[in-house]
């Protein structure tokens, strides 16, 4: 729940309508949305305004979130609930992956998931086929064992 000492200050410095977007996700997060018209209907309101509120709402340091095209979808994964309140690494959504050789596991985020794949040499689409479950393995050396999904 959002501090309502923290709630009152937000409110002497933001419009009504964009602490009512951040109180209204506070509630549903962390979550992932399919477009965010899905979100918009959940929230009611409309696209652009949401969109507006949420882009102003990631720029003051209010939301995490990570926006994929191409279908990827929308994860809202942190809301700040209190002024000392900060995202933890941890909280972000993850890909866990096992390495077949070491049986280590290694958890991909879901905003650094190109640059994981860059690091061990796997190429986007492979990566994107592996993470959206299309093989068990990938380059016979990763397996999947959780997704943010889970």
């Amino acid at each position: 729940m959002i501090d309502p000492t923290f709630l009152a200050g937000l409110r002497h410095r933001y419009r009504a309508e964009l602490v009512l977007v951040l109180v209204q996700l506070e509630q549903l997060c962390p979550g992932w949305w399919m477009t965010i018209d899905q979100l918009a209907q959940q929230l009611g309101t409309d696209r652009s305004t949401l969109t507006r509120n949420l882009r102003k709402l990631d720029r003051y340091g209010l939301i995490r979130r990570t926006s994929f095209s191409n279908s990827g979808g929308t994860w809202i994964w942190w809301v700040q609930r209190s002024a000392d309140d900060a995202p933890r690494a941890e909280d972000e959504p993850a890909w866990v992956v096992r390495s077949v050789q070491t049986r280590h596991l290694y958890r991909i985020p879901i905003s650094q998931k190109w640059q994981w794949a860059e690091r061990h040499k796997v190429e986007r689409n492979t990566m994107r086929s592996f993470l959206a479950g299309g093989q068990t393995t990938m380059q016979g050396h990763w397996q999947l064992v959780a997704t943010p999904h889970d």
